[in-house]
Formats: structure tokens, C-alpha cells, sequence
């Protein structure tokens, strides 16, 4: 016999999405595939929202998605392999413009993707400028999201296809990492960033309820998401409702006064000081402390000073303070400059990018952002590239300007050079030169293919 499905705690938030206004109908023949990312899935669905009068090119695609030219490409050669896509190329004497040219086709359903049941559907065909839109007819087996969401250029397409694939699973799911992690292609620690990622973008608010709060007796977390980001007091709010739902179905009698937001967040999630009094250290509390949770375990284990009472500060003159001051100032520029360097090379995506080998790519992408912010930050005012003298400000400015496209260019060359001695000073040195003639060398390789169709199908020049 099965054995009998758990009972959640709050029947109407765990896994719940909140909806707003102004949907897009999607099947999930596709949004619930384990063959294609969040990314590719997301794509495909605001490619099936667009206006027939959008221009569907690489160009168009790029202009209203947050990832770059990059990832667009990859995203839509992944849907080619799986059959979502097809490309069809048109040559200069076939397109209305003189050039080469490319029309898609996209589909919502696939014979090809051998994850998801095959279905008897019917196709409906809209027939648009460069492009053919295949969708199913939406009778049953789909997912209404919030258009606002597809349309969103401030959210990357992995979280916006992660978000699909939640809110097109049942009520009945068993919401766990490990079960999100069955349902996507994407590994344990890309779900684990996708889920803090919509934290922080307050598309999700994850609520911990502690033992004496949950029907089970032990640690257990409440999901709602929203298909509209929320404000932080809302956030807030809704973290204390789901307290006050949980304790309620624990006691099985009516629903107690909803409590302050702020004074329940302190009485759940902290609720110990962070500055304890040296009449009270923490330390008598230790045996309060789960060690069998990881996060309190971790949070036990690295955060010391919650466990053991302040020492006596010791008198510092004037001037050690001052250096202390300097060090924060250092420490706060080298912060920000590591949050411009990880958008700048698309962190998250670069990262995927090198963990296809598979290798553990997010910390060699933690890597190449400190050699950058390390040369940015240095204190010399000059270094020395490739035998060149260059001012700490020139090469600011070309380290500032380094992308994804240059980074992976670099990388891609420096797998075909033997005997590299210094890796990491290799890298900078290419990276500089790479920054001062990506534009260039692409503009180039752009005119010599113009004029190599123009010669070899016999275009004047």
C-alpha cells in the first residue's frame, strides 16, 4: 500500500501562488519537462506571448530578456535539440532584405522530449512576420500565469522559468528542495539559488516554523510565492500570519489574534540577540540550539559571537582607530566593486557556462571575479601587461568593461595554449586585451562576412 501523504501544516500558503491580474495561458507540456532549463522553458514562454507584429530574432528576443545575446542563443539552441524550435535559414536571393535570414517556428508541445506523457493534442498555428507560433489548444493541462511576470526584464529567464514550473505543479505536491530537484534539469544548487534568489526579489517568502509551532513536531518551511514581486511589509505580514495559521491547526481550535509582524520575527526567527549583555551571556542557552537542523547547526558553528560573551574591548589610540576605519572603507569598496564585476560577467550564467564539463563552475567563477576585483583594488599605480607600463586607472576602466562574451572568448583561448606558467596573470593580460579589441575584431569579422556573401553568390560589392 502507498503510504499516506503527509499532512501540511498550512493547508493555503505551502506551495501556494499568489495571482494577480493579467495572465498568459501556457501548457505544460513543456513548463513541466526535465530535458530543457527554467531558462529555456521561460523563454519559450515569452515567445508564445508576444504580439504577432513582434520582430523574432536574435536582436528582438534579447531586447526583452535580462539575459544577454549569450544566453539567448544557448537557450534557443536547447529548445532546437529537444524540437521546440526549428530554424529555417533563408539566403540573400530568398530574403526581402539582401541578407541572410532566419525564420522560426516554435512549438508548445514536442514528440521529440521523452519526459513528459505523450498527449493526442491539437495544434493551433498563427502564422506571424519572421515566425510561426504552434500552440496547444488550452482545453485542459495548462498553466495561467501573470503576464507581468513574463514581460518582466528585471528577473532573469532561469527565475522566471523556475516560477512557471511551481505554479504549474498540484496542490497536492510535496513542496521539498528535493523535489523541486526531481522536476528540474537544472542541479540541487541551482534550485537551492533559484529559491533565495526570488527571496531576495520578494517573489517568495519562505517562513520557518520552529517545532512547537509545526503538526510534525519539527523544523518545517512554508512557500508563497507571488507572480508580482511584494513589498517588505507585506513580507513581513505574511510571515506572521503563517505563524499564527500553523499554531492554530497545531491546536485544532480557533484562530488566535494575528500578532505584530515585527515582534513575532523576533520572537521566531531571532530569538536570541545579536549583542547579548555580559549579565546574560547566550552561552547558558546553548542547549536551546538544534544541531540536527543544518542552518542552526551552520549558523552555531560559524557565528561565534552569539554563543560567547563580548571580551572587554580594549582601549585603542586615535590612531589604530583611524586604520580601522580605513580597512572598513577598503573592505566596502572591494563589496561594491565585486557586486558591478559579478553583473557586469553575468555571474549566475557564467558560472552554468563552466560547470558543463562538469566541474564545480560557481567556484571558478568566484575565482575570475576576484582576479578582476584584485586588479581593480590593487594599491600600485601602475602594472605591468605583456611587457606594457599601464596606470592602475587605464586598466580600471578596461577591467570595469569586461562582459560574459569576453570572458568565455578568453577562457576558450587559453585551453588551446600549452605551458601557461601563470594562469591567473595570463588571464588579466588577455582579458585587458581582449576588452580593448572585442568591438573592433567583431566589427570586422561582421564586414568580412558581408562582403564573402556579396562575393560568393555573386552580390556587387
Amino acid at each position: 500500500m502507498d503510504k499516506q501523504r503527509r499532512k501540511k501544516t498550512v493547508e493555503d500558503t505551502v506551495c501556494r501562488v499568489h495571482k494577480s491580474g493579467g495572465y498568459a495561458v501556457l501548457s505544460n507540456c513543456y513548463v513541466r519537462s526535465t530535458n530543457i532549463g527554467c531558462d529555456s522553458i521561460a523563454l519559450l514562454s515569452k515567445v508564445i506571448d508576444l504580439p504577432p507584429t513582434w520582430n523574432f530574432t536574435i536582436a528582438g528576443l534579447t531586447a526583452i530578456c535580462k539575459d544577454g545575446e549569450t544566453a539567448i542563443r544557448s537557450q534557443l539552441a536547447e529548445l532546437e535539440k529537444w524540437g521546440y524550435v526549428k530554424k529555417k535559414m533563408l539566403m540573400p536571393n530568398e530574403s526581402a532584405t539582401g541578407r541572410i535570414h532566419y525564420v522560426y517556428d516554435f512549438y508548445e508541445y514536442s514528440e521529440l522530449d521523452d519526459s513528459i506523457p505523450k498527449y493526442d493534442i491539437k495544434m493551433e498555428t498563427f502564422t506571424i512576420n519572421n515566425a510561426t507560433l504552434n500552440r496547444v489548444e488550452k482545453n485542459s493541462n495548462f498553466t495561467m500565469i501573470s503576464a507581468n511576470l513574463l514581460r518582466s526584464r528585471e528577473i532573469r529567464n532561469k527565475y522566471i522559468g523556475f516560477m512557471l514550473k511551481v505554479s504549474s505543479l498540484p496542490n497536492c505536491w510535496n513542496f521539498t528542495m528535493s523535489g523541486l530537484v526531481s522536476i528540474c534539469k537544472e542541479g540541487r544548487t541551482a534550485v537551492h539559488n533559484a529559491v533565495n534568489k526570488l527571496i531576495e526579489l520578494r517573489y517568495l517568502v519562505r517562513t520557518k516554523l520552529l517545532s512547537n509551532e509545526s503538526v510534525h513536531n519539527c523544523f518545517e518551511y512554508v512557500y508563497s510565492f507571488f507572480d508580482d514581486p511584494i513589498s517588505k511589509e507585506k513580507a513581513e505580514e505574511i510571515e506572521a500570519e503563517t505563524h499564527r495559521k500553523a499554531i492554530t491547526v497545531r491546536e485544532g481550535g480557533k484562530a488566535r489574534s494575528a500578532v505584530s509582524s515585527t515582534a513575532e520575527k523576533q520572537e521566531v526567527e531571532n530569538p536570541y540577540p545579536d549583542k547579548p549583555s555580559a549579565e546574560s551571556p547566550l552561552s547558558e542557552n546553548q542547549g536551546q540550539y538544534n544541531t540536527n537542523d543544518p542552518l542552526q547547526k551552520n549558523q552555531l558553528l560559524s557565528n561565534k559571537s552569539s554563543i560567547i560573551p563580548p571580551a572587554p574591548q580594549a582601549k585603542f589610540s586615535g590612531r589604530k582607530a583611524v586604520e580601522r576605519k580605513t580597512d572598513r572603507a577598503k573592505q566596502e569598496e572591494i563589496d561594491g566593486y565585486m557586486e558591478i564585476v559579478k553583473e557586469n560577467i553575468c555571474y549566475d550564467e557564467l558560472a552554468e557556462w563552466l560547470s558543463v564539463d562538469g566541474r564545480d563552475g560557481y567556484k571558478e567563477a568566484d575565482s575570475i571575479v576576484g582576479f578582476i576585483v584584485d586588479e581593480i583594488c590593487s594599491p600600485l599605480p601602475y602594472a605591468t601587461l605583456r611587457g606594457t607600463s599601464l596606470s592602475r586607472a587605464v586598466i580600471q576602466s578596461k577591467m570595469l568593461q569586461a562582459d560574459i562574451n569576453m570572458v568565455q572568448n578568453v577562457l576558450q583561448k587559453m585551453a588551446q595554449v600549452d605551458n601557461i606558467k601563470d594562469f591567473r596573470k595570463y588571464f588579466i593580460s588577455s582579458l585587458y586585451n581582449e576588452v580593448l579589441t572585442y568591438h573592433f575584431n567583431e566589427g570586422c569579422e561582421s564586414r568580412w562576412a558581408d562582403y564573402a556573401v556579396k562575393r560568393d553568390f555573386g552580390y556587387p560589392a
